[in-house]
């Protein structure tokens, strides 16, 4: 993963723009040991990278490609080379190098501003066409690599991280408060709008090109698609499945060296390194090494039987890191730097632990399980389906399977979802103006002034899963790789890896691997109370039966962990934290009082929602005392709205 930066100017410019090295030198936390700037027609491009990060196996020694027609600035590693090289010369294109820069310069030449949709990989770059004018912008569909920018009258400016983009002088630093807000409240699903007002997102599967200071997009360049076709049978899918499962960690193992797995022992994960013991079993190079995190017996965060189960079917030790030693707050020397944005994954330390764990296994690659959930499962919305087909006596079977109780419970995922909108309007009239809330949106915390958390509930409804001609169940599946929040997540979680020297990669992931499963039945990812169906048979012979089979209860939950984090370190500390004049009550955005309230209602009432929006307040208010403190002795930069009494609701 590189730091990349790309500054485009309407008309001539003298020379490169005096702020390209400032602002990678700003972006050290993405590596700026190695750096290089290029400029020509007005553009600037510039590319850093760690040192590690130049061996062929990661981005490679290419910083900055200068080619005859185009510039790339990549941060990338693409997979599956020797198809689209096929590909390439089906089209009379050869790459004029080996590394993913020059794949991407030759993908560019064969296809144009299509060629992302022809790439596989995590890619995030900038290239410009030397021809034409333009400048071309583009992410892969999972999104870990990230880009943000800003357009302003007379340039564009992109860049790697959120304070690279605002940190160029023609980008304001003005806050944006309805951003902030979000990030307070645990709201992050809806936008590409960041904490900054002049800068946005590339969302995933995004595009974006600029010619003569105009932009156009950003369009997708990938969209999942839910068919639920049914074909091949259930067991020749498990076997479709497990040979590209097997491919996709090959492509993602380490060229040289030994490759960690952090390993739970739920299924996804488990899947990734039974899948690339395989692989190795096979002939791919290295070994695989699991890492995994102990928590105490009788804690319901632990797994540690089944951890050792999986290992052990594949002679592998597992290298343990003990949940005691994780810390959920920054430490004092954390507290010297500002991150980019208020917004912090309430598991960042649990991934920062994994990574140094990778580390300690002399190990620079990590397999994650990300993507298992989004292809493999989905939730009780799928009752919505049974519901609206008239499919009644399937709905009470399933209902009673999923242990269901209540007719809350049932309106909020088997009814609400499959009303048509005249109803839900006549509902909302009925209830003065409310609409219902549906089952994927989060509350706003009583603490949020009343008039921007109404500002929240509307900006997140225009980012709920949409419509689908395939159902409820095909709508959520297709959302979650739409999210906002779940693509945060996803690079807050790279961007902690690469903090300890570690390069994260997702094999369940591959687009051929999610393409596969989201074509597949609903049934296979829930049915008869079970999950994950289809992944589970793909894996049979590869991991324990007892590791597969259904499980009366979740495992591996943090609630038990961050419960006690909190009680012990956040309830005695968020005093000193919100003493005097609170940052995000100087804005605007919340009434400290009712804050209070809650965190001393947490300590009687122990609920999960309430404690992760308590940190994300938390997280936020930090984060805006130390840009305060360490940026400008003067108030913060807003246009702040009068504070509001809010009433009591705990």
């Amino acid at each position: 993963m590189s730091a990349i930066v790309g500054i485009f100017r309407t008309g001539d410019y003298p020379g490169p723009d005096p702020a390209a090295e400032g602002i990678l030198a700003g972006m050290r936390q993405r590596g700026t040991a190695r750096t290089q700037i290029w400029h020509g027609d007005g553009v600037t491009l510039g590319v850093g990278r760690f040192p590690w990060e130049l061996e062929p196996d990661f981005s490679g020694p290419v910083l900055v490609l200068v080619d005859p027609d185009v510039v790339v600035a990549a941060d990338a590693r693409l997979i599956y080379h020797e198809d689209l090289r096929r590909k390439l010369k089906g089209k009379g294109v050869d790459p004029l190098g080996p590394s993913s820069s020059h794949l991407i310069a030759a993908a560019y030449r064969a296809w144009g501003p299509n060629c992302a949709e022809h790439l596989e990989g995590e890619f995030g770059f900038l290239l410009w066409d030397r021809e034409k004018k333009r400048a071309f912008c583009s992410r892969d569909f999972l999104g870990k690599r990230p880009i943000y920018y800003a357009a302003r009258k007379e340039c564009l400016v992109v860049a790697s991280t959120i304070g690279g983009v605002v940190s160029h002088p023609d980008v304001p630093d003005e806050l944006n408060i309805l951003s902030i807000a979000a990030a307070a409240a645990g709201m992050n699903a809806a936008g590409p709008e960041t904490c900054y007002a002049a800068v946005q997102t590339l969302g995933p599967a995004s595009e974006m090109i600029w010619r003569a200071g105009r932009v156009s997009g950003p369009r997708r360049h990938w969209t999942p698609v839910l068919s639920g076709e049914g074909t091949p049978s259930e067991a020749e899918a498990a076997e479709q499945l497990r040979e590209l499962l097997i491919n996709a960690v090959r492509e993602r193992l380490a060229v040289t060296g030994d490759t960690t797995v952090w390993l739970s022992g739920g299924w996804d994960s488990p899947a990734v390194f039974a899948a690339g013991q395989e692989a190795v079993r096979r002939g791919a190079p290295g070994h695989l090494l699991p890492v995994s995190i102990s928590y105490p017996v009788g804690d319901p965060g632990r797994e540690d039987e089944l951890i050792q189960a999986i290992a052990a079917r594949w002679n592998s030790p597992v290298h343990w890191i003990d949940i005691g030693d994780i810390c959920l707050f920054d430490s004092p020397s954390d507290r010297t730097r500002t991150r980019d944005e208020p917004f912090r994954h309430i598991y960042q330390r649990w991934n920062e632990a994994l990574a140094g764990g990778t580390r300690d296994q002399g190990s620079r690659v990590a397999l994650d399980g990300n993507g298992g959930d989004q292809i493999f499962a989905v939730s009780p919305v799928f009752l919505a389906d049974l519901f609206a087909s008239g499919h009644w006596l399937s709905l009470r079977r399933e209902w009673r399977a999923l242990g269901g109780d209540g007719f809350r419970s049932l309106f909020q995922f088997a009814i609400q979802p499959a009303l048509p909108r005249s109803v839900t309007s006549l509902i909302t009239q009925v209830r003065g103006g409310r609409p219902l809330p549906g089952y994927v949106e989060r509350r706003v915390p009583t603490w949020i002034t009343p008039s921007i958390a109404g500002e929240l509930v509307e900006r997140d409804r225009d980012h709920l899963p949409r419509p689908s001609p395939w159902g409820a169940a095909a709508a959520e599946s297709a959302w979650v790789w739409e999210s906002w929040f779940v693509q945060r997540a996803i690079v807050h979680q790279a961007t902690a890896a690469l903090g300890r020297g570690v390069e994260a990669r997702s094999p369940l992931a591959d687009r051929r691997v999610v393409e596969f499963g989201l074509a597949r039945p609903r049934s296979e990812r829930a049915s008869g109370g079970e999950t994950k169906r289809l992944l589970r048979a793909s894996m049979r012979g590869l991991l324990p039966e007892h590791v597969l089979a259904r499980r009366p209860h979740r495992t591996g939950t943090t609630d038990g962990f961050s419960h006690d984090q909190v009680t012990r370190s956040f309830l005695p500390n968020q005093s000193r934290l919100l003493a005097g004049r609170p940052c995000l009550q100087e804005i605007g955005i919340m009434n400290t009082e009712a804050f209070r309230r809650a965190a001393k209602a947490y300590r009687h009432r122990s609920q999960a929602d309430l404690r992760v929006a308590l940190l994300y307040t938390y997280f936020a208010e930090e984060w805006l005392q130390r840009r305060k403190a360490e940026e400008s002795p003067e108030p913060l930069r807003t246009n702040p709205r009068p504070m509001e009494k809010v009433p009591s609701l705990i």
